[in-house]
C-alpha cells in the first residue's frame, strides 16, 4: 500500500529528479533531516506542519499526499518552478493565494484529525 512517504519521494523524483536536498530546501527542512521520512529504513511519518508546506510550497492536493486520492477538479502538476515564491509553478498572484492557503491546511487538519480518530477507533478494538 502507497503511503504519504511513498507520494514523498514522488514528488521528490519528478519534481527535483530525485534531489532529496533541492526538496527539503525547499519546504525548509535540512537535508539530513529528510532521510528520517524518506530513508530506507523506519520511515517517519511527517508533521502536519511538513505536510502543509508541502501542500503550499509545491501546490500539491493535500487530500492526495494524506490519502492518495485527489480532490474534484484538482490534479497533482509536476510541471513548473516551485521554489517558494511561485505557486503552480507561476509567479505568485497574492490575491486570493491566501485564502486558498487557508483552506487546504483546514482540509489537512480536518483529514488528519479524522485519521486520528479512526486509528483511537482501531486501537480501542484491540483492547
Amino acid at each position: 500500500m502507497e503511503t504519504i512517504n511513498d507520494r514523498m519521494e514522488m514528488l521528490v523524483n519528478e519534481r527535483f529528479g530525485g534531489n532529496k536536498a533541492a526538496f527539503a530546501t525547499s519546504i525548509g527542512l535540512g537535508p539530513t533531516a529528510l532521510s528520517n521520512y524518506l530513508g530506507n529504513k523506519r520511515r517517519s511519518k511527517p508533521s502536519v506542519d511538513m505536510v502543509a508546506k508541502i501542500v503550499k510550497t509545491l501546490d500539491v492536493d493535500a487530500k492526495w499526499l494524506l490519502i492518495g486520492e485527489q480532490t474534484a477538479n484538482n490534479h497533482v502538476s509536476t510541471q513548473g518552478n516551485y521554489s517558494p515564491a511561485t505557486v503552480n509553478g507561476d509567479a505568485i498572484n497574492t490575491s486570493g493565494e491566501v485564502e486558498l492557503l487557508q483552506q487546504r491546511v483546514k482540509l489537512l487538519e480536518d483529514l488528519l484529525a479524522e485519521k486520528e480518530r479512526l486509528i483511537n477507533v482501531l486501537m480501542e478494538g484491540r483492547k
